[in-house]
């Protein structure tokens, strides 16, 4: 049997090294950024969908004044500062049959900061809602 030697010990010792070192410097999928330009409107005039938001709650009540009304709120849970953001919700009668919809929107909602909303219901039969999506820039 033949014993290894200092060069084969110098050898194995660096690939291990360069190994160790490839992996080290790899980012997680869930850490990775795109290349992907920021979103931006739609050509057509639609709105561009905003990634980051999640809806903590949402009902339809009565406020103050004894006006139907959306409350709720949502977090911004990324890491950057949303310039523009809008809430669609979906209204839908006691048979739930949808008769229209509503759009609370915000400016300017930080990261990790949460938007409570209050946005007037024009459809007096309106019983539940249903979010569509998030929209802005």
């Amino acid at each position: 049997m033949k014993l290894a030697t200092t060069s084969h010990y110098r050898l194995l010792i660096t690939a291990v090294i360069v190994t160790l070192t490839a992996a080290c410097n790899k980012t997680a999928p869930e850490q990775a950024t795109s290349a992907q330009p920021p979103q931006a409107a739609a050509p057509d005039g639609r709105k561009a969908a905003v990634a980051g938001l999640s809806l903590v709650e949402a009902k339809i009540t009565r406020n103050s004044e004894g006006k139907l009304v959306i409350q709720g709120q949502v977090n911004n849970t990324s890491s950057k500062t949303i310039g523009h953001a809008e809430a669609e919700f979906k209204l839908f009668d006691k048979n739930g049959v949808a008769i229209g919809s509503v759009t609370p929107a915000v400016d300017t909602l930080q990261a990790g900061f949460s938007w409570n909303f209050e946005t007037a219901i024009e459809q007096k039969d309106a019983v539940s809602a249903t979010l569509v999506g998030f929209t802005g820039s």
